[in-house]
């Protein structure tokens, strides 16, 4: 595993007050925030959780930044899905090493990441995505903070045609129109794999469900909602933060009956 900064690593910078800054290391620049100066010379090569100084005695700690941290911040033409879901997809979906999964709908990659660190050297991700501009900008967000990605495939193609692998262990859908693929998931999947939905109204739900009940192929449909809200934690007081990330969507989970 990785333990001193490198070049071209993106790097999270936190300030005494906890402000991130979302940084990448390049020899030879520097990097500015709000008033402080660093060179990136100074931070190549130090262990990640280092304390670094700046030009004016400012100081931040230095970390390779976690995927909540990225996500955020990548380049998108569509809304991403964040840590709260991608967690709950990765762990009710049961995505696992090993695994060959489908994902239909690339949007920015963010979730596409989440599932190439689930299925790991030995899985295999294949992305189907209709959209040529959505899927380079999948690639390059991937490429960009996650490195090369062999064990991905990315189809340019309209899922709902049709898929072409066949006993896959999961599928993940993430477009508008998610009932237009149920068909196509169904055949691809193996007996037993599992099909996860991502919907961010009610009324999909609602379809989704349905279109599972009626399919004969598809069957025990469950839908989850993540809300997440973090705490204020000082010497002086302990409480719910004001806000919070209410709802972003709605995650349904179904089975493969077997044939």
């Amino acid at each position: 595993m990785q333990a001193n900064l490198r070049d071209g690593d993106s790097v999270v910078l936190i300030d005494r007050r906890g402000r991130r800054y979302l940084k990448r290391l390049k020899s030879g620049h520097r990097m500015t925030i709000r008033s402080t100066v660093l060179a990136c010379d100074r931070l190549i090569g130090l262990p990640d959780g280092s304390r670094v100084g700046g030009d004016r005695d400012e100081e931040f700690h230095v970390f390779l930044p976690g995927y909540a941290e990225l996500v955020p911040l990548f380049e998108r033409s569509a809304e991403p899905i964040f840590a709260k879901d991608a967690g709950l997809i990765i762990t009710r979906g049961d995505i696992r090493p090993g695994q060959t999964v489908l994902e239909i709908g690339a949007g920015c990659g963010a979730l596409s990441m989440a599932l190439l660190r689930a299925v790991g050297p030995t899985g295999q991700l294949v992305t189907y995505e209709i959209r040529e501009n959505f899927a380079a900008e999948a690639r390059r967000n991937v490429e960009r903070y996650e490195g090369p990605a062999p064990a991905w495939t990315i189809r340019i193609r309209d899922a709902s045609t049709g898929l072409d692998e066949r006993d896959v262990d999961r599928i993940v859908i993430d477009i508008p129109d998610a009932i237009s693929v149920l068909a196509a998931a169904a055949d691809a999947l193996r007996d037993g794999g599992i099909l996860v939905a991502f919907s961010p109204t009610v009324l999909q739900v609602r379809d989704i469900h349905d279109a599972v009940f009626t399919s004969g192929a598809l069957g025990y449909a469950e839908t989850y909602e993540v809300l997440e809200r973090s705490w204020h934690v000082d010497a002086q007081s302990v409480r719910p933060d004001h806000r919070m990330i209410a709802h972003t969507g709605f995650i349904t989970i179904a089975r493969r009956l077997a044939r």
